[in-house]
């Protein structure tokens, strides 16, 4: 009786897991048949073009890899402009395709973004106290380059202060590869980059962008910041999905 139980727990497991990894392979392929259908075709240096003419961009160069990235100040935040790109563990190219990168950066775990063990993917890092306390600090660096740090919720709440009473992102979408392009209002020119599954399915790719916060929510999720082609929100996702990285100046 025992052993019959344990097997049928084996294949309960078994059969979730594959229905699991079909329900993400479906939704991915669902996304990539109506991604790259634009209700514009300006090219992203035209886009881009467009930005640098009508913002005031500063830059950073990080010392790393020599990456130079624009960056713009928003309210009394300073953003970076562009998704991180560094090459780091645990980081993928978007829409699997290394060519990518150049304008969509790269997409990262949670723990990878934070610079922290895999083992608080699904841990609270507050298992080691002086972690804990050390990402808790409102300028906690994490993936970025120095003088920068990985958001914080309230951040992320802070520049959405900025959009309009019921706003569905279009003053942070950029004017170009979203299926309803944004009027990038402040110069964040954000790219609909996807992510990527822990099962190694990557979705949504030119129809939604997500960037990491800190904060964790839950034990095995973290707050994230989402775009959609009609939408925007804070909420929580697994921290093993890789998802976009946008930097903030320290304070």
């Amino acid at each position: 009786m025992h052993i019959s139980f344990v097997i049928f727990i084996a294949i309960v497991i078994v059969i979730v897991a594959v229905a699991s990894f079909c329900l993400g392979r479906h939704i991915c392929i669902a996304s990539k048949n109506g991604s790259q259908k634009s209700k514009n075709s300006m090219p992203f240096g035209a886009c881009l073009t467009k930005n640098t003419a009508k913002f005031k961009y500063g830059t950073i160069k990080d010392a790393r890899d020599g990456e130079t990235y624009r960056t713009i100040q928003i309210g009394n935040q300073v953003w970076m402009a562009e998704n991180l790109r560094y090459n780091a563990e645990n980081s993928y190219a978007p829409d699997n395709d290394e060519s990518n990168v150049k304008n969509y950066g790269r997409l990262y775990t949670w723990t990878s973004a934070l610079d922290i063990p895999t083992e608080y993917t699904e841990q609270s890092p507050a298992k080691d106290i002086e972690m804990y306390n050390k990402i808790k600090d409102k300028n906690y660096q994490g993936l970025a380059p120095k003088g920068f740090h990985i958001p914080s919720k309230k951040e992320w709440e802070t520049l959405l202060s900025n959009l309009e009473a019921k706003s569905d992102g279009k003053e942070l979408r950029s004017a170009c590869f979203w299926q309803n392009p944004g009027e990038d209002t402040f110069g964040f020119f954000a790219l609909p980059a996807g992510y990527r599954f822990d099962n190694g399915n990557f979705c949504h790719f030119g129809r939604r962008a997500r960037f990491w916060s800190k904060d964790e929510y839950g034990k095995a999720n973290a707050f994230r910041l989402s775009l959609t082609n009609n939408s925007v929100d804070i909420e929580g996702v697994y921290r093993s999905d890789a998802i976009s990285i946008r930097c903030v100046k320290n304070v």
